[in-house]
């Protein structure tokens, strides 16, 4: 049983390569965008270069949280690094929890809805609808349920030892 469970550490190092994968994309996207914003800001340069870059930052910017997904996957979750290694590795690719992992994933949605939003404000050359305000209300939630899942999290290491070594009748 054990060794069925460690076969599906090989599932999430193939998962980290598909994140991985996905972040070059991103970048890849980026520097096509970026290489039309520039052609357009030679031939005519007008608010489309500046939806263009805010567009391709938009990629960047989620290549690089898939990036962090990625390694914080691999090297948290499915590769066993001894101590030594791991405090050689910078911060950001290490992700220790799956709460860890999930505050992620909440920042980077609600970055990708602010960028998004910037980009179609600048986008629009007509006054904006009410329906405009989906995004920006979208992020405002998302940021209050992100706020809401922080604050209900499992209690910590030090509350969760405390509990375990008072007196026999206060243990949950």
């Amino acid at each position: 049983m054990v060794s069925l469970f460690s076969g599906l550490r090989y599932v999430l190092i193939l998962a980290a390569t598909a994140v991985l994968f996905g972040a070059f994309l991103m970048f890849w996207e980026a520097i096509l965008m970026l290489l039309e914003g520039f052609s357009m800001a030679r031939l005519d340069p007008d608010l489309s270069v500046i939806v263009a870059v805010l567009r391709a930052t938009d990629k960047i910017l989620l290549g690089i949280v898939l990036m962090v997904v990625g390694c914080g996957i691999a090297l948290g979750f499915a590769l066993d690094i001894p101590p030594e290694q791991r405090s050689k590795l910078p911060q950001w690719m290490i992700i220790d929890t799956v709460a860890e992992l999930k505050n992620l994933f909440f920042q980077m949605i609600i970055l990708y809805l602010v960028v998004h939003f910037a980009a179609q404000v600048g986008e629009t050359q007509a006054p904006l609808e009410w329906n405009a305000l989906v995004l920006p209300v979208s992020a405002l939630l998302l940021g209050g349920a992100m706020k809401l899942a922080a604050s209900s999290s499992h209690l910590s290491e030090q509350e969760r030892k405390n509990r375990n070594d008072g007196p026999p009748g206060t243990r949950d």
